[in-house]
């Protein structure tokens, strides 16, 4: 039974390398680019209002349509223009991601608890968690700017 397991296990090899070398900071990047690009488009929503002179419908929002308790509108509307714009860029890019994924989650705790309950912000949830346990992955600005403090330390 022994040597069939170890056989098993010297086929799935190569197998296991590609996934571990390849495929893993490939599930990070996405992982980090679906949750970013869901924000990002709402962030630029608001912006836009922001821009147009009607951010006013935002704050109107946050007044009646989903409150956040403990916040006026005016202060929630800005933050979630900051968050929804600035917390995507550190995801996509891997940069502080761990700081970006749990803002992220904390604006979906929001999200699902003062305005609708989705599937969608569950999937969000579960997304930035592990960004934030797991980290960034190697494809990311925080994996180099990593490597090249523990570079610089050597020297």
């Amino acid at each position: 039974m022994i040597s069939l397991a170890r056989k098993i296990d010297s086929l799935i090899a190569p197998l296991r390398g590609l996934a571990d070398k390849l495929g893993s900071p490939l599930w990070d990047l996405a992982a980090r680019l679906f949750v970013a690009n869901a924000f990002w488009v709402s962030g630029m929503t608001r912006f836009n209002d922001f821009k147009n002179g009607t951010f006013d419908t935002q704050i109107f929002l946050f007044d009646l349509e989903h409150p956040v308790p403990g916040l006026s509108p005016e202060v929630a509307a800005h933050a979630a223009l900051a968050g929804e714009l600035i917390l995507p860029i550190l995801l996509a890019f891997g940069l502080f991601t761990r700081f970006g994924a749990f803002g992220i989650l904390i604006m979906t705790a929001v999200i699902e608890f003062t305005y609708i309950h989705s599937t969608a912000h569950i999937l969000w949830a579960f997304l930035a968690a592990a960004i934030f346990i797991k980290g960034p992955g190697t494809i990311s600005l925080d994996n180099l700017l990593v490597r090249l403090i523990r570079k610089d330390k050597t020297a």
